[in-house]
């Protein structure tokens, strides 16, 4: 009895390592579109909702075993809002975020690709005041580097399309999406 159940544990234990990796792989490239809620980025409050679209090259593959990988890319989110100062100064705030993103992948199930990165960009935004500002000096400019740590999950509901939930601090706190893999 002993010996039949360690065949069979074996047998799966195989099994499942040897279930090839079906989510993110060497030269795979993947497009990502995304709406987000809630922003990092300094708006005040949101007028259009964080819009995120990103593209991924995979690097490498079977890092540690068939169910890692590594990707780069690029990403560009969109949102804008609108900030009051004090009831006499108003900002109206378009942001655009243009970053690179390094990402780890490992998928722990079939067709789930779970993942984590960094990403390194800039915020340009564009601002247009009303009013008479308060304060001294000049008002408030909006902009600048952004550093994002990222956590996410891709789910293929097809070979080639993906539903994707992402937490992060970039252009948006909580991005859902769709992706493609070309």
């Amino acid at each position: 009895m002993k010996k039949g159940l360690l065949l069979i544990m074996a047998c799966l234990c195989c099994a499942f390592a040897a279930q090839g990796q079906t989510t993110m792989t060497k030269n795979s490239i993947v497009l990502s579109a995304g709406v987000g809620i809630g922003t990092a980025l300094d708006i005040g409050r949101t007028v259009v909702p964080p819009i995120v679209f990103q593209g991924e090259y995979g690097v490498a593959d079977q890092l540690f075993d068939a169910h890692s990988a590594i990707g780069v890319g690029l990403c560009v989110g969109y949102a804008a809002g609108h900030k009051v100062y004090d009831r006499m100064f108003y900002q109206d705030i378009n942001s655009v975020l243009l970053g690179v993103r390094g990402t780890f992948h490992y998928e722990f199930v079939e067709r789930l690709d779970t993942y984590a990165g960094i990403m390194l960009g800039g915020n340009i935004a564009n601002t247009r005041n009303e009013g008479i500002w308060p304060g001294h000096g000049n008002p408030p400019r909006n902009g600048g580097f952004v550093g994002d740590f990222y956590l996410g999950a891709k789910y293929y509901v097809l070979p080639y399309m993906a539903v994707y939930g992402e937490f992060g601090f970039g252009v948006a706190y909580f991005t859902l999406g769709v992706s493609f893999r070309l």
